[in-house]
């Protein structure tokens, strides 16, 4: 009886934190899809005016998220979700679609709301769009600097020619453009070294990879 009286007492506070952990994690995964702004694919698809290649967005990829699997993962884990840069990609596009067609004001009232509503949208995003079509839509809206905003501008300003036609080394030149326009501006001649180097090593990544 002792024995068996010990069994239960060792086994109980497990259980007992077990089912509250596992009611904790349901609770905050329905309190975050509360928050979620379900994303209208039509309006993404209007205002994207490129078709980048595979390899394209492998290149986007690696060079925003410094991995070559553009596919979205583990959208079923909270922790994941907001710790992970992997699916990054449908972060920026749940950004760019809040900031075109809602009104922010009355989205939340404190930074962290607003994270959480973002969150919430980019597991949205990760569930119901293609990954292909977010990557199409944020390099359709995406800022290039020298006030250029999409892809199709940034590479007939930089390069003087249409987007499908860009070299692998091009186009990292202009996603390095989106990672911060400011110290990877390749036409400032201070930065031009800084980004030689750059575009270089993550060319490397590329075709050791290939």
């Amino acid at each position: 009886m002792k024995r068996q009286n010990l069994f239960i007492k060792i086994i109980k506070y497990p259980l007992i934190i077990s089912s509250l952990l596992i009611v904790v994690y349901i609770g905050l995964n329905l309190f975050v899809k509360s928050k979620e702004i379900k994303v209208d694919k039509n309006k993404l698809m209007n205002d994207t005016d490129i078709s980048l290649s595979d390899e394209q967005i492998k290149i986007a990829c690696l060079v925003l998220y410094e991995h070559m699997n553009p596919e979205f993962h583990n959208y079923h884990f909270l922790i994941n979700d907001a710790l992970s840069t992997r699916n990054n990609i449908a972060l920026s596009t749940a950004n760019i679609y809040i900031g075109k067609y809602c009104d922010i004001r009355n989205l939340g009232d404190t930074s962290m709301e607003y994270q959480i509503i973002d969150l919430a949208t980019k597991r949205y995003v990760m569930k119901n769009i293609d990954y292909k079509l977010c990557y199409n839509y944020v390099f359709s809206n995406a800022y290039f600097g020298n006030q250029l905003y999409g892809l199709k501008n940034a590479s007939e300003f930089y390069f003087s020619k249409n987007y499908k036609d860009l070299t692998s080394k091009e186009f990292i030149s202009l996603c390095l453009l989106i990672n911060n326009p400011h110290i990877y501006d390749f036409l400032e001649e201070e930065n031009k070294k800084r980004c030689e180097e750059k575009v270089n090593e993550i060319y490397m990544k590329l075709s050791d990879d290939n």
